[in-house]
């Protein structure tokens, strides 16, 4: 995370963005409980009023309970009152309570959510839907709390039990639990936690009326991030990407901690100078979870990474029943110190990343390079990422200083010892150096295997805004990157300029699949989308290959992404020219995918040939990806793509050079709402761009100018939402 973004300047990004998201803390006593509700006694509050969102304690925190809630009526007896948490409920003596909301209203398909900390040992507490402005009538989606083990349960207002999750979570005192109901008609789902298989489905899940809320029958909870979403509001604005990861309110910048682990796919990406959490499967279905990672006394939580300490070589893992877990190595960042006082500290989770802990040893594990005995130390210092380096028996840390990078190596996860400082001078050519990437991969079709360093580079005029990079070669025995090229040698990760922070997943042992944020330093947060900011970009599998300049990297996106085609055309063995017509003509989609191959004649080949995409019906908007033959440059046009002036440093041309092989272009093209992503000939040229067209632009087409294109196969897909 760059560190330009004071305190000041986060929380009033953060506070923009969302309804907002001061992280919730604190402690409360537990209250005696019990398990029905009773009946009467509503204690009706102004509708409209708002005014229990948020409220200042006596010094002058703010305490914030982000919901797109109003119109409150309480039932019951059970106690409700802001804390550090949020909104909680609690059931003291022979209390219990329903708290039910009249806006918005439920219509028949919805997605309803909240993030629900257990207060007490024994808990019985969840979500009120379908309701009836009473409480009399309607469902509550309760987590049944016992032995640090919670259930889910559904139920009608009344008590009768319809359904109990099968399955019991864990639940550490201080977890934060997601839970997430879908009403599809008469349907239900109810997930926890990110898990992919619901916790409960239902069937037959009548409507007598449109009211939700939150409900403590037992103990006591707070309730944080509470929203009711119609399922056309639920990633359906307008730029929503259908199939690229973006967080549901709030920003999605950095990715953090990526890793795969016990059959999920770990992102955590920054959110103002936090954690933000989500899970996966197979790297497209997405579930949001509660902030992982919170500002903490330290401060911020920047960017980092996460590794898996399977045999407790940290002896971090004592009390946890399997003897091992998650570390998440993060930037401290303290605001009120010189330059943040960036140093690295440390998180672990002994329950799949679900619920996080500070150590109360070795929370910070190295400090400021900077440091005296008078100065804490103010050098950039910020987003360490961990590899293993298997031939060594170690581990590797490589971590951003500025100008450059420093490694480090460990046997226990703790201990860390500088090996190296790797950049500076003829190295650098524009901005400062921030989230590298180290690993290891084989060299396709031999039995060499070089280690890629990547990096992203701040905004500067040499390279017009933020960039990326890489560099080939070998980590030495003492934990020296030895670069195989030149220093004035520059790898181009990708010619788009959306294209930042790229991080890849820790815990794959066959693939390295690699995910960036999609934006640029000129412009990170001035993009024209509303409550959500940042998109990431389509995960790709990243590999070696050997070419007569030397060893490069290539891209491809992951084999995953041809779940999601359904398709649309295939042409073969076509003869294009600038009087044929448009064989994509007729075809509509505001998410799709082109493959094709395209070979240039011998006699007659065309000057420049290509694709307009997201187009109009009248031709005035589109985004232009075309070829260049006599220059032998691929490029993307944004100009005439849709909103383009929210930063004059926008630019709306990317070019890179692009040989044929055997006279033939190969191009793979991803397309969404409001991205397109380019590879060209298996991914040895890459160009990752954002677009802001009008939701009806949805043509496209292929054009020859002077000359002939041999189109030797192109198909279309449309991909699906992950969303819907």
């Amino acid at each position: 995370m760059p560190s330009r973004l004071s305190k000041l300047a986060v929380t009033t990004l953060v506070l923009l963005l969302a309804d907002i998201y001061i992280p919730a803390r604190g402690t409360a006593a537990a209250q005696p409980s019990i398990s029905t509700l009773p009946p009467g006694q509503e204690d009706k509050m102004n509708p409209s009023s708002g005014k229990d969102n948020e409220e200042t304690t006596a010094d002058d925190t703010t305490i914030v309970w982000n919901s797109n809630l109003t119109g409150e009526h309480t039932h019951g007896t059970a106690v409700w009152a802001l804390d550090e948490r949020g909104m909680r409920g609690s059931a003291h003596g022979n209390a219990a309570g329903i708290r039910t909301y009249t806006a918005p209203a439920e219509a028949e398909n919805m997605v309803i959510m909240t993030d629900l900390m257990p207060i007490d040992e024994q808990m019985q507490a969840g979500l009120f839907f379908r309701g009836t402005a009473d409480g009399k009538q309607g469902y509550i989606a309760l987590l049944v709390r016992e032995d640090q083990r919670v259930k889910v349960r559904l139920q009608q207002a009344d008590g009768k039990v319809i359904a109990t999750s099968a399955q019991d979570y864990y639940s550490e005192n201080g977890t934060r639990h997601r839970l997430e109901i879908h009403l599809e008609g008469e349907r239900i789902r109810l997930f926890l936690d990110g898990y992919a298989d619901p916790a409960i489905e239902a069937d037959g899940i009548a409507r007598p009326g449109t009211v939700s809320g939150i409900a403590v029958l037992q103990g006591a909870a707070s309730f944080q991030d509470t929203y009711v979403l119609t399922a056309e509001q639920f990633y359906g604005e307008k730029y929503r990407p259908a199939y690229h990861y973006s967080a549901l309110r709030g920003w999605a910048s950095d990715p953090n901690g990526m890793i795969y682990y016990k059959g999920e796919y770990h992102l955590f990406h920054q959110d103002g100078g936090r954690w933000a959490h989500a899970v996966s499967e197979d790297l497209l279905h997405w579930k949001n979870l509660p902030f992982a990672l919170e500002w903490n006394k330290w401060g911020h939580v920047w960017s980092g990474s996460a590794i898996a300490d399977d045999h407790n070589v940290s002896g971090l893992f004592d009390e946890s029943p399997e003897k091992g877990g998650l570390i998440a190595y993060y930037t401290s960042y303290t605001p009120e110190r010189p330059n943040g006082n960036q140093k690295i500290g440390i998180a672990y989770s002994m329950d799949r990343g679900r619920t996080w802990h500070y150590p109360e040893e070795h929370s910070i594990v190295i400090q400021n390079p900077g440091q005296t005995a008078d100065n804490p130390g103010s050098w950039d210092f910020r987003d360490p990422k961990i590899v293993r380096d298997e031939e060594r028996n170690r581990w590797v840390m490589v971590v951003s200083g500025g100008d450059h990078v420093r490694l480090f190596t460990s046997t226990n996860l703790l201990d860390w010892t500088l090996t190296d400082n790797f950049g500076y001078g003829d190295y650098i050519r524009g901005g400062v150096w921030e989230c590298p990437d180290l690993f290891k991969l084989p060299v396709q079709g031999t039995n060499q295997s070089k280690w890629v360093l990547m990096i992203s580079t701040g905004a500067h005029p040499n390279t017009g805004g933020s960039n990326a990079e890489y560099f080939v070669g070998q980590l030495s025995d003492e934990g020296r990157f030895v670069n195989d090229n030149p220093p004035g040698l520059v790898l181009q990760t990708d010619w788009g300029k959306e294209f930042y922070a790229s991080m890849t997943f820790a815990g794959l042992s066959d693939r390295r699949i690699a995910m960036a944020w999609m934006t640029n330093w000129d412009y990170a947060f001035d993009l024209p989308t509303q409550d959500w900011k940042g998109i990431l970009s389509a995960p790709r599998e990243l590999s070696l290959v050997s070419t007569t300049s030397g060893v490069r990297l290539v891209q491809a996106p992951v084999q995953e992404l041809n779940t999601l085609r359904t398709p649309l055309r295939s042409v073969r063995a076509v003869k294009v020219d600038h009087s044929s017509a448009n064989i994509l003509k007729g075809l509509s989609a505001g998410s799709y995918e082109i493959e094709a191959e395209l070979e240039l004649p011998a006699q007659q080949p065309a000057a420049h040939f290509g694709f307009q995409l997201r187009t109009n019906r009248s031709g005035s908007q589109f985004t232009d990806v075309g070829y260049q033959v006599d220059t032998g440059q691929l490029y993307i046009d944004r100009t005439a793509s849709g909103i383009t002036d929210f930063s004059d440093k926008f630019s709306t041309r990317q070019t890179a050079d692009v040989q044929p092989e055997n006279r033939r272009i190969r191009l793979r093209i991803l397309v969404d709402e409001s991205t397109v992503e380019i590879f060209a000939n298996g991914g040895q040229r890459v160009f990752s761009s954002v677009i802001f067209p009008d939701q009806g632009s949805q043509g496209m087409s292929f054009y020859v100018n002077g000359g002939q294109v041999n189109l030797v196969s192109m198909d279309v897909y449309q991909l699906n939402s992950v969303w819907k």
